[in-house]
């Protein structure tokens, strides 16, 4: 009894493993990884045609793969909407940054030189005043009564001088009492030098060529001798006093050019030189001044106190390639971009691609207008939809227009000795945008542009928006080229 009941619970036991091999088998094993390479294998053929391989499944919504170039597979699928620009060449610098408050070269207060009651005020903050131009004009009643006085004594003590004279050469008089007289004419005449002195201060004028920035006195105030009355600075040249790292003193030398942006004049730039290096450090920041110096700014824009960013030129590169940092592919273990490249594809018989090889060079006439598309064939495949045609692939030198999908009027094929091979007329064609990632390297970067030294030309276009939807080899749209930036106004000499 015992044995029957083993060999019943083994029956049972098998039982429930095949049940459940035929359910796993039925569905999770339905689509594992191995049973698609197997059933692949069924669909997948492969054609020859200029030594180039094409692997196509006979179902068009698995995955499709071909060649765009020997060796570099991309997938088949709807393109991607990017946004793009061309490489262009410009001058790009490195420079360093400091911020600081602009100063005047020279900045004096006017002070009071006599005491008064103030009767004028001859100009107001913000003028431009010239050097002995009257500021201020004060109560003079007391200065010329005080001047009249000192005039009269003169003229008493010169008359007693010229009768002492007399009687000094008749000896009527002592040399000593002669000498006393010329001595009260002498000081007479300094008495009155300085009356005159103190009547012409009562007219405040001002000790330099600039610019009114305070006045701290009003009409009818009394004002005590060498009070400050004015403050006038020259505002050319305007001076930023900024200071470098002393790891950096030996990049900077006088004469050499710098920048000056105002955070409230973002868009303008300011140029400046180099006017003076310290030749000590501080030996508590370890910092080193250095004086900018901006001349023949226009129309005041620049003012002292201002705060502003001086970009210190260090070093220029001149027409350099430069691309927009945005342009680069973060994830990229190396300095990666997307390049766009233009192809036009042409749907022809065996018997044109009969002596084409890669690398040949294309020259296409469009019917419209007789417009010229030049470039070399980098593809030569059979057509997916129709094994009989040959989709020979031309990628495009310059950017085609024109509509999609037309005729050409002639195509004709040259070899690498500029011989011609094959002529067709009147052949369809169709263009293609892929992308393709390219390794660069990189040079200078400032602001929003960085230079690139290898793997871009100019005219390239490179993607800078939509990269991360973008495979290698992927078809894009780009649906807005941007245009280069505006020219940056710069102020001050040249």
């Amino acid at each position: 009894m015992k044995s029957k009941f083993i060999i019943r619970i083994g029956f049972i036991c098998v039982g429930v493993v095949a049940v459940a091999f035929l359910v796993l088998k039925l569905t999770v094993w339905k689509d594992s990884p191995g049973a698609y390479l197997k059933d692949s294998k069924n669909d997948t053929k492969i054609c020859y045609g200029a030594q180039v391989g094409n692997l196509q499944r006979k179902d068009r919504n698995i995955e499709n793969r071909h060649k765009a170039y020997p060796g570099n597979y991309r997938k088949d699928y709807e393109s991607v909407p990017v946004e793009a620009i061309r490489v262009k060449r410009s001058n790009i610098e490195i420079f360093l940054v400091n911020n600081c408050t602009l100063e005047p070269e020279k900045q004096v207060d006017v002070v009071a030189e006599t005491s008064g009651s103030v009767l004028n005020i001859l100009v107001e903050e913000g003028d431009y005043v010239q050097s002995g131009m009257p500021l201020a004009k004060l109560d003079d009643d007391e200065a010329l009564l005080a001047l009249r006085e000192a005039k009269l004594k003169k003229e008493n003590a010169e008359r007693v001088y010229k009768s002492s004279l007399d009687n000094f050469n008749e000896n009527i008089i002592s040399k000593e009492e002669f000498e006393e007289k010329r001595f009260q004419l002498e000081i007479a005449t300094v008495e009155l030098e300085r009356k005159q002195l103190e009547y012409e201060y009562t007219t405040i004028e001002s000790p330099l060529d600039g610019v009114i920035v305070e006045r701290s006195i009003e009409e009818g105030y009394y004002i005590e001798k060498d009070q400050m009355v004015f403050k006038i600075a020259d505002f050319d040249p305007i001076l930023a006093r900024i200071y470098i790292p002393e790891k950096d003193i030996n990049k900077v030398v006088e004469g050499q050019m710098a920048r000056v942006i105002s955070e409230f004049m973002p868009d303008i730039e300011f140029k400046g030189k180099v006017k003076m290096v310290s030749p000590v450090v501080d030996p508590e920041s370890g910092t080193v001044k250095v004086t900018i110096e901006m001349e023949d700014l226009s129309g005041g824009a620049l003012r002292p106190g201002m705060f502003a960013s001086v970009f210190t030129i260090v070093d220029q590169h001149q027409d350099a390639l430069l691309i927009p940092k945005k342009a680069l592919i973060l994830e990229a273990e190396a300095d990666e971009v997307f390049v766009v490249r233009n192809f036009v594809v042409l749907s022809v018989n065996p018997d044109v691609v009969k002596g084409l090889a890669l690398g040949d060079s294309a020259e296409c006439k469009q019917k419209r207008d007789g417009s010229l598309l030049r470039g070399n064939i980098v593809d030569i495949s059979i057509s997916h939809e129709n094994e009989s045609i040959y989709n020979v692939t031309i990628e495009a030198i310059e950017t085609p227009g024109g509509d999609i999908s037309k005729e050409l009027e002639k195509v004709s094929f040259y070899n690498n000795h500029d011989d011609l091979v094959s002529e067709i007329k009147n052949i369809s064609f169709h263009i293609e945008t892929r992308a393709f990632k390219t390794k660069i390297t990189l040079g200078f970067k400032e602001g929003n542009y960085i230079e690139v030294l290898t793997g871009l030309g100019e005219g390239d276009r490179v993607i800078t928006v939509g990269q991360d939807d973008v495979g290698h080899g992927a078809d894009v749209a780009v649906i807005n080229e941007e245009k280069e930036d505006g020219t940056t106004a710069v102020l001050g000499p040249p």
